[in-house]
């Protein structure tokens, strides 16, 4: 059978466009847990580490309303004018306590508060400023473990600047982490409002309670939102359902969503993130379930070979190789942009060794 035109035509636009794409890609640094999206993108340790302007500030003397900077953290130069004003509450407890000050950091954009500056958090604060310069681009354990250590403060900003930053940690080593919060003190701020945000760290930590506690929650929320067509922060639940229950938890995610032809993509993505943050780090069996379990899925459903991709590919995971190239091969993938997805994990996969010439697709 004659080939059309644009039969013709798609392997070398993909081609071109790999080619590109290929050059483009750097060494992926280890990665965060990635599912907290609701928090802000810089914690206040990353001020901390690399800001740009970043003081230290209290009300001037002759204007209680206006900040007078007390002393300069970070700075290319001499720091712009804080023109923020003091708060009324603010005023007064800075006044009522005159050794308190305010973290301020400016990124081009304007000023912004930080945090507060008591006797708790100063000395946490020179800690993170004495360490910084040995830090490297990668989350290590040392910052970890300077902010797990405060899981359960008794000061509520301190608790949730320590979520902040063990949500930022890659996942392999929040699984190695002490965790000193309960699985009741977790489930106690999963649905409030005020603290939505933090939901989807509170549901990765609450997966490595192993309780029954947990399980319920994590189960009940699979099966309500397995007929919904978006449902948020599904991949840290799903996350969690395996580390609770290891092959079981990968069943449940198959029967609940991988299985279901019409399921979103968008959640499956969600779920296929879960898989591959799983499998790196799951026992020997667990990670074969979650190959088979993906091989069922992108069989029956070609279109999530480029989830697969996207998600296994920062992750540095090659093990998908052998089968996304096989659909390459059966060119059962009919979107441009999804075989370029699948043909940049392929081309990482043959060029990291994962796989042989045969099942690359060599002629050899």
């Amino acid at each position: 059978m004659a080939l059309s035109k644009s039969d013709r035509l798609l392997p070398r636009i993909v081609g071109a466009a790999l080619a590109a794409v290929l050059a483009l890609i750097p060494t992926a640094p280890s990665l965060a847990c990635a599912f907290h999206t609701d928090l802000p993108e810089k914690s206040v340790a990353d001020w901390l580490v690399d800001g740009i302007e970043v003081v230290l500030a209290r009300p001037a003397a002759d204007n209680p309303y206006a900040f007078h900077i007390t002393e300069v953290i970070h700075s290319a130069g001499s720091p712009p004018e804080v023109d923020l004003l003091v708060s009324s509450d603010l005023r007064r407890k800075l006044q009522a306590h005159p050794e308190d000050e305010v973290l301020l950091a400016n990124d081009g954009y304007g000023w912004t508060i930080l945090s507060y500056v008591n006797p708790v958090f100063r000395p946490i604060m020179r800690e993170v400023l004495a360490r910084a310069p040995g830090w490297t681009d990668d989350y290590g354990a040392e910052r970890l473990a300077i902010f797990a250590a405060l899981q359960d403060s008794a000061d509520l900003e301190l608790r949730q600047m320590a979520l902040t930053e063990i949500d930022k940690a890659p996942y392999t080593l929040l699984r190695q982490m002490e965790l000193r919060l309960t699985p009741e003190e977790l489930l106690r701020g999963l649905w409030l409002p005020q603290a939505y945000g933090y939901q989807p760290i509170r549901v990765l930590l609450l997966g490595l309670t192993g309780s029954d506690l947990a399980r319920d929650e994590v189960r009940g929320f699979l099966t309500r939102v397995s007929d919904w067509e978006w449902a948020n922060n599904l991949g840290p639940y799903a996350t969690a359902a395996i580390e609770l229950d290891g092959i079981k938890g990968v069943h449940l995610l198959e029967q609940q969503f991988l299985a279901k032809p019409l399921q979103p993509l968008a959640n499956l993505e969600q779920v296929v993130e879960a898989l591959a943050i799983q499998h790196g780090v799951a026992p020997p069996e667990v990670r074969a379930e979650i190959a088979a379990t993906l091989q069922r899925f992108v069989r029956a459903r070609p279109q999530g070979a480029a989830l697969v991709a996207r998600q296994f590919l920062p992750r540095e995971d090659w093990s998908q190789g052998p089968l996304l190239a096989e659909l390459m091969e059966a060119k059962a993938l009919s979107s441009a942009q999804d075989l370029l997805s699948v043909a940049v994990y392929v081309a990482q996969a043959r060029g990291a060794g994962a796989l042989s010439e045969q099942v690359a697709g060599s002629d050899g």
